[in-house]
């Protein structure tokens, strides 16, 4: 996560791309004038999250500045509530630590946090739920909805689900029931009104850039399938329910692999002479396995009603790492605890000298385990390649960059190159289409973007002046760019995201194959603005004046 703040010039966290570029709107209105993705992205904003930004931007720090140093605000924050909760379940300090540690790592092996966009407050959001409904405080409970209602609304779902199921407890005879706590019945209340009200206040909005695209419409649509920029649907039925956007995301609440500890945990409770502090363990633990029921349901109402709450996986990945991070710490000092009791005992053990020895044996053993797991918890995900993960997307073409911050903010950018997707974000200039922002999700803006994706491979590759002449004055182009390999056919025939817009793609491949030369390609020589480590800039209007 540090390397956001300490990598050099050009980079950013990847979901920032969509997420937080038009905020450069704040301290520049001309920025993204008319822009029609800019627009989009800023309408899918939660207002929390907005709100931070703009305060972060009153208080002088810039948004992509902000968006580097977020992050690690929200670490901290995180562990904070986190150990605190964590008092709450088990009143021993060293859980709370083991948990803010496992949890930290965690946080390395996934961009979600790094990422400074709305999913980053899922964890801090969730703990804090947590912490309020544990210590039954009616005010932190409904905050804390409230908050993720303005930073992450599908979190609110789950809360509202643990909410409903802290209302049925357990006996001591093992039967269950509904509690008849008065207090809780109200923070129940209290905090389910709270959580209708953001659930109807979305679900009753209209947004300009909708529908939501429709499980029908998904099937006939090349961009969810395997290769698709939003795949989704798979094969293999074990795949589809386990990974991706559609799967539980198993693998990533078991990663790393010291969360496996959470399954040792319902079998230490059954050894409570041999673990003492089992004992140690409250009622309140049971807050965990309302958690994974909720997450479980929402995850097959998602699946049910494909794509009205978005993806299956925004209902599990996030909270399953909560409560196998809360259970592995609990396993690891229950363990550590029983393993250093174990070997005491052996230690202070009179007897015989053979006895003894045997005795000194399992508790060198013992203790020897007990420090070996304390280590691990520290030292483990070093062995990891690529530990820490960030996600960054590293611009490698500074000069192209500053040529663009050199130019007019009204320009309007064609190209079908990667590099499309860092231009907003590295220059504060609009792109007609990127592979980036080509989200599918609402049917408003994609189609926009499908018709606009069409348009362009077939004025790239056309080889009628009309044609290209057309597509400049129909979007009203300033400016293309030509990447190394915006004439490679066999690049093109592999790239995913061209690929989903057929016939065109296909066209343009068989007509370079053919060896046809585009018009572009025979007048960017005259028209070229930019020309450097093979990417080119052309001057649109030049096009046109060309093609007259």
């Amino acid at each position: 996560m540090w390397a956001t703040i300490t990598e050099g010039p050009y980079h950013i966290p990847d979901d920032a791309r969509q997420h937080v570029f038009w905020m450069q709107r704040f301290a520049e209105p001309a920025l993204f004038s008319q822009d029609w993705i800019a627009d989009y992205f800023e309408s899918v904003a939660p207002v929390g999250f907005v709100a931070l930004y703009r305060a972060a931007f009153w208080l002088g720090i810039d948004p992509l500045t902000f968006n580097t140093i977020l992050p690690s605000i929200l670490v901290i924050l995180t562990a904070i509530a986190l150990f605190l909760t964590c008092l709450e379940l088990c009143a021993l300090p060293a859980v709370g630590f083991a948990a803010a540690v496992l949890l930290s790592q965690v946080i390395e092996y996934t961009a979600s946090v790094a990422s400074g966009t709305p999913k980053a407050f899922v964890f801090l959001l969730t703990v804090l739920f947590w912490y309020g409904w544990l210590r039954r405080s009616q005010w932190l409970t409904g905050l804390s909805v409230i908050l993720q209602g303005l930073f992450y609304p599908p979190t609110v779902l789950i809360s509202a689900g643990v909410l409903a199921l802290g209302l049925v407890e357990r006996q001591a005879g093992g039967r269950w029931c509904i509690c008849r706590d008065r207090r809780l019945w109200q923070l129940t209340l209290g905090g389910l009104a709270i959580a209708t009200a953001i659930v109807l206040q979305y679900g009753l909005s209209s947004n300009q850039f909708g529908p939501t695209v429709t499980l029908a419409e998904a099937f006939d649509m090349r961009e969810f399938y395997a290769g698709g920029r939003a795949a989704f649907f798979r094969d293999d039925i074990v795949d589809y329910l386990l990974y991706g956007r559609s799967g539980l995301q198993l693998q990533s609440a078991f990663t790393p692999l010291t969360n496996l500890l959470a399954l040792a945990f319902p079998i230490l409770l059954c050894f409570p002479q041999r673990f003492p502090l089992v004992k140690a363990v409250r009622p309140q633990v049971g807050l965990l396995w309302r958690v994974l029921v909720t997450s479980l349901f929402w995850f097959v109402v998602a699946h049910r009603i494909l794509f009205i709450l978005h993806l299956p996986n925004r209902y599990v990945g996030r909270y399953f790492i909560l409560v196998f991070v809360v259970l592995a710490a609990l396993s690891l000092v229950i363990l550590i605890d029983g393993l250093w009791q174990t070997s005491c005992q052996k230690l202070q053990a009179s007897s015989p000298l053979q006895t003894s020895l045997k005795s000194t044996g399992i508790a060198i053993g013992a203790s020897s385990l007990a420090l070996g797991l304390a280590a691990i918890l520290v030292l483990y995900p070093l062995t990891y390649p690529g530990y820490p993960t960030t996600s960054l997307a590293r611009g490698q073409t500074y000069e192209l960059y500053e040529f663009f911050l050199s130019q007019p903010k009204s320009l309007l950018l064609a190209s079908l190159s990667s590099e499309a997707g860092n231009i907003p974000s590295f220059t504060g200039r609009s792109v007609l289409v990127s592979a980036e922002v080509a989200i599918p999700y609402h049917q408003g803006y994609y189609t926009e973007l499908d018709q606009r994706t069409r348009d362009l491979i077939t004025a790239q590759f056309t080889t009628d002046p009309t044609v290209l002449r057309d597509f400049i004055q129909q979007y009203d182009v300033t400016h293309w760019l030509l990447d190394p390999f915006a004439y490679n056919p066999d690049f093109l025939a592999g790239n995913g995201w061209m690929q989903q817009y057929q016939p065109e793609a296909e066209q343009a491949v068989l007509a370079l194959r053919y060896g046809k030369m585009p018009v572009l390609a025979a007048l960017s020589d005259r028209c070229t603005l930019f020309n450097q480590d093979n990417y080119r800039v052309v001057e649109a209007q030049c096009i046109l004046a060309m093609t007259e």
